[in-house]
């Protein structure tokens, strides 16, 4: 190719192509092409395209940017501008991806792309966990992890629409291996399942005092409180209870937990179970515990405990630092056997400390086991071999009464009531303070008795007992006997009347007492005798004590004879009745013989 002098120039940059001379561009320092050389491009030599100073065959990396020449200063534009090879390498990258953060955008990768100090902020963390649902697969958790719209899916194993994971909104499956077990399931009755998943076995048949909260250990002294805390309840229901789902809290501080076993928990009538902090033996003082709670605790000052089942509050107690209730650090609060009822719990005065340790080295108290009697404790009863009937003696029986430490005891017996008809009362007893008197019921119908003990220091509360007596509809008459007859002489000496007059003067007899006795008066039916009454049937006498079988007899004084002896006589009558309102009566003569000499 050849050119003209004209192009030739203008390409030098001598003349411009319309044919003007024009002078030679030189970059001066400070210009934006000052880091070009500073001699003037030769003709001949490569041109400089962007006019930066550079030319290609100088290192110019890119003759089209003016921007970008050997020396230039790196911007962050993915342009290598001092053509060194690299693009923005004074940069950071700190995903190291060879992007400049300066002009990274964010990926869902877990890195910070963009140098921000932040991680996958772009992108959506559905379920709140820190970490971008596109990094998460789902899990059974209740949350939509992977951010596709789905909670848990893929862990329905039984089909039944729960999961075993559940949610804020949705309960869980309590069994995602039978596709009948399901929240929304009806609980079917005795075929010991949780069918509707509400933690409760055969839920419906709760009532108030099935559970008797009979023993509480607030404050071991050989363990810690937290380990050592336990609270015994007793079936008092009459049939099986499965415990699974029991609710057990403090209305005092809102202490909350519900039993939730791996398996049954079940409890036979009249035994015990035990719930407590820490189920291990070897840190719990030795204590058998059959179901460990959490986040519950006693406290030892003013706390409480009440269990529900089924939305049935089915006991509640309440103790109050020592007021009512007992207060001692290493004994169980225990309540007395004879009191182990849902009324008599509410009430510190059936509570006491335990005495005797459970096991070698052990605190107090009696756990799983049956209580401790906390007072000396009356059982009135009666024999077996009594008839009930009326006019047979009743064997009253007080020796099932006993005291927690040995202690010898004496007996009060009582008759609290009669039948209307009845006249008989406590002083009917035969020895009230017999452990084991008669009593001889005069009328059909129920007689009440009661009996304290006392053992030198405390009184039992009373033991109560009715009697129901039948009609006794066969009876044989008393037999009276009043004694053998008996004869009082009595002589007196007699002295001549004056010389000639001839004749004695006598002085008189005194009187004379007799001492009867009818004891031995019998009944052939083994019925009591009662005395009725001595009676003159015949002469002349006081009786004293006539309503007794003992009684005295007194005749007068007598005139004397001289030489002869003076006779009086008296009859007295024995009468006695049974208590059935049969009589005998039986006569005894009486002489009292009054001789002058």
């Amino acid at each position: 190719m050849s050119f003209t002098p004209l192009r030739a120039l203008a390409l030098l940059g001598l003349v411009s192509l319309s044919g003007c001379l024009v002078d030679t561009v030189v970059p001066k320092a400070g210009d934006s092409a000052a880091a070009g050389p500073s001699t003037p491009v030769e003709p001949g030599l490569s041109q400089d395209v962007d006019g930066d100073g550079w030319t290609e065959a100088q290192g110019d990396c890119d003759d089209r940017d003016r921007d970008a020449y050997p020396g230039a200063v790196e911007t962050c534009n993915g342009v290598d501008d001092n053509c060194n090879g690299v693009a923005d390498e004074t940069f950071p990258d700190t995903d190291g991806d060879s992007t400049a953060d300066c002009r990274d955008s964010e990926d869902c990768d877990g890195l910070d792309n963009d140098g921000d100090g932040l991680i996958d902020e772009d992108f959506a963390d559905a379920d709140g966990d820190g970490v971008v649902d596109c990094l998460r697969s789902e899990l059974c958790d209740g949350e939509d992890n992977d951010g596709d719209g789905e909670i848990d899916e893929g862990y329905d194993l039984d089909g039944d629409g729960f999961t075993s994971c559940g949610s804020a909104t949705t309960p869980a499956d309590c069994d995602d291996s039978d596709p009948t077990v399901h929240p929304d399931s009806t609980e079917v009755d005795g075929n010991l399942r949780d069918d509707d998943c509400d933690g409760l076995v055969d839920d419906g048949g709760w009532a108030v005092a099935d559970l008797v909260i009979s023993e509480i250990m607030t404050n071991p002294d050989n363990v810690l409180d937290t380990d050592g805390e336990w609270v015994e309840l007793y079936n008092a229901s009459g049939r099986t209870l499965t415990l699974n789902g029991l609710v057990l809290y403090s209305a005092l501080d809102g202490d909350y937990h519900q039993v939730r076993p791996d398996d049954l928990l079940v409890l036979e009538p009249g035994e015990y179970a035990l719930f407590g902090s820490n189920a291990n033996p070897l840190d719990n003082g030795g204590v058998a515990i059959d179901y460990e709670w959490s986040g519950f605790d006693l406290d030892n000052e003013f706390d409480g405990i009440a269990i529900e089942a089924d939305g049935v509050l089915i006991d509640q107690v309440e103790w109050d630092d020592g007021t009512t209730f007992p207060d001692r650090a290493g004994s169980s609060m225990n309540l007395d056997p004879v009191h182990i009822d849902v009324v008599s719990n509410d009430s510190g005065d059936w509570w006491c400390n335990s005495t005797a340790p459970w096991a070698p080295a052990s605190d107090r108290g009696s756990p799983g086991a049956d209580n401790q009697f906390c007072w000396p404790t009356a059982i009135a009863s009666y024999s077996g071999s009594s008839s009930l009937t009326t006019c047979s003696e009743l064997q009253l029986d007080g020796s099932g009464s006993a005291d927690p430490t040995g202690l010898s005891l004496s007996y009060e017996w009582e008759l609290v009531s009669a039948p209307a008809s009845s006249a008989l009362t406590t002083a009917d007893i035969e020895d009230t303070t017999d452990m084991s008197p008669t009593f001889l019921p005069d009328v059909d119908g129920t007689y009440v008795f009661s009996l304290v003990v006392f053992n030198g220091f405390e009184y039992s509360p009373a033991s109560v007992l009715a009697v129901t007596i039948a009609l006794r509809t066969t009876n044989t008459p008393p037999d009276a006997n009043a004694g053998e007859d008996e004869t009082e002489s009595s002589t007196v000496s007699c002295v001549p009347i004056a010389y000639g007059a001839g004749g004695y003067e006598c002085p008189t007899c005194d009187e004379v007492d007799f001492e009867l006795d009818g004891s031995s008066s019998s009944d052939p039916d083994g019925d009591w005798v009662e005395v009725v009454e001595w009676t003159v049937l015949s002469g002349s006498a006081t009786i004293t004590d006539e309503d007794t079988f003992t009684p005295t007899v007194t005749m007068g004084s007598m005139t004397a004879t001289y030489g002869s002896t003076s006779t009086e006589q008296v009859e007295i009558q024995l009468e006695v009745v049974d208590c059935m309102g049969a009589t005998d009566t039986d006569v005894v003569i009486l002489t009292h013989q009054c001789t002058g000499g």
